[in-house]
């Protein structure tokens, strides 16, 4: 009898045992619940240890080094990095710990199509790296995002603001080129890699030329007397390649679509080579604008709204575009800078009321950084794309590409440094793909003498939904204007 009891108590307690090593067993498995909430701060578990595959994470910056624009971005990225790496780092739930970002240079020049390929190249295939972000000129990005299509590494873009950086594949109709245009790419697979975390030709030209026919129009007609039906007489100069000429055709099309009283009275392309420009702006002069619609990059930029003043006398209303919100563009504007328009989505130099807290406080860590200096806008898509990266790993719980990608594809986040329609950050998915939709306004500058420099003021549109005033002046015509033909 006594023999029974003891082999019931030893079978029993061997049942307990048991029942608690796979209680235990099950606390240990991975947690199968949805994955942390992007804008939470997630921690390791404090009942396992890390893994031993964990790593930092490597996210590589395409940028031209050689260009104010690129510099810019580097600054923003090394922000980025600091204040990630700072708090902890990127929460990676399949190695139950939180890791540090890596950044990996690909310096590629003056983002040439011609020098992009490479850097990119070595920073894919030898660096190894997770993730990609930045990109600068049109052309290069075109060029350098087929390594990452390829090889199937997300790629945050942050500048290049063709369209066809996400369109040109199946999802975005192949952006509407030729059949037999070489620019059209068939692996959608591959394009589902890539995101564009910037402003569209297409979004920029909607605002310059909505500014025109609702702002400038009617000062014009109510300053010179024009009857109502005189449309206003745009000129576009433009660099000749994917940038300008897209410009340049959604800029057409928006006014057509949408029967706006404005007329393209003269396009003139020049090669991305050129440094002077006089012989354009005379053809341009002779066509007597209203007003001028250059496109192109910070130096081309301020050279021809230069030359056109000083050297060939054409005292127009200039507009330039967001590329060049740099401090760059106001020092090399000086004297000339007065009256100038801009059209942006991140205007440092013009200071509150438009600031977002976000803003303001990432001008004054981005200067305590870099002595003083003042951020552009390359730099501030450029930082935002850092955390939308973090947000995205911490979401899919591991730094698997294609679970990375579909995690930015679902992004749903509050918006940072970049106004957005919704104020979150979204990528689309119907066939303006994988775009997000920015808050663009306009900007006229001042000359400042005892800066020698211009300083902007907002001064389209007036109010923004969900943002509230944004208008901080009215807008003038230049001293010394000259209006087009009657």
């Amino acid at each position: 009898m006594q023999t029974k009891m003891l082999v019931a108590i030893i079978a029993i307690a061997i049942i307990v045992v048991a029942a608690g090593v796979g209680t235990w067993q099950l606390t240990q498995q991975p947690s199968t619940s949805p994955s942390p909430s992007p804008t939470s701060t997630p921690t390791a578990s404090a009942t396992s240890t890390p893994s031993p595959d964990a790593r930092p994470i490597k996210i590589g910056l395409v940028a031209g080094y050689q260009i104010a624009e690129g510099q810019d971005m580097d600054r923003a990225a090394k922000l980025a990095v600091e204040e990630i790496n700072a708090a902890g780092g990127v929460y990676v739930a399949a190695w139950n710990t939180k890791v540090p970002i890596e950044l990996v240079i690909a310096d590629t020049g003056k983002d040439t199509a011609g020098e992009t390929v490479g850097p990119v190249t070595r920073a894919v295939t030898e660096d190894n790296v997770d993730l990609l972000i930045g990109g600068y000129t049109s052309a290069g990005t075109l060029a350098d995002q087929v390594v990452a299509i390829e090889n199937r590494v997300p790629y945050i873009i942050t500048g290049a603001s063709s369209n066809l950086v996400t369109r040109r594949g199946p999802q975005g109709n192949f952006g509407g080129l030729p059949a037999d245009d070489a620019r059209r790419y068939d692996d959608a697979e591959g394009m589902s890699y890539m995101f564009h975390y910037c402003t569209t030709t297409a979004d920029y030209s909607k605002t310059v030329v909505n500014f025109f026919a609702q702002t400038m129009k009617p000062l014009l007609d109510s300053t010179y007397g024009f009857d109502a039906s005189r449309p206003l007489r745009l000129a576009v100069i433009y660099r000749n390649d994917a940038f300008g000429n897209g410009v340049l055709a959604d800029t057409k099309n928006l006014i057509q679509a949408n029967n706006l009283p404005v007329e393209v009275v003269v396009e003139r392309p020049y090669q991305t080579t050129a440094t002077s420009f006089q012989t354009d702006l005379t053809v341009v002069k002779d066509a007597k604008p209203d007003a001028v619609y250059v496109v192109d990059f910070i130096a081309n930029t301020a050279e021809i709204i230069r030359e056109g003043q000083k050297d060939v006398g054409l005292n127009t209303v200039y507009i330039a575009v967001e590329c060049c919100e740099d401090p760059q563009l106001y020092t090399l504007l000086g004297e000339y800078g007065g009256g100038v328009l801009l059209e942006s989505k991140f205007a440092p130099y013009a200071g509150p009321p438009f600031y977002m807290q976000s803003i303001e406080t990432y001008v004054t860590n981005y200067q305590a950084a870099n002595a003083g200096k003042i951020p552009g806008m390359m730099g501030a898509d450029t930082y935002d794309a850092f955390f939308i990266a973090k947000a995205a790993i911490e979401q899919a719980g591991t730094v698997d590409k294609a679970a990375v990608r579909t995690a930015i594809e679902q992004i749903n986040i509050p918006q940072m440094l970049i106004m957005t329609q919704t104020g979150t950050v979204q990528f689309s998915t119907s066939t303006n793909y994988h775009e997000i939709a920015p808050i663009t306004f306009v900007e006229q500058f001042t000359y400042n003498a005892t800066l020698q420099e211009a300083r902007p003021q907002i001064v389209y549109p007036a109010t923004v939904p969900g943002i509230g005033t944004l208008k901080q002046a009215d807008f003038v015509l230049p001293t010394g204007y000259q209006p087009g033909s009657p």
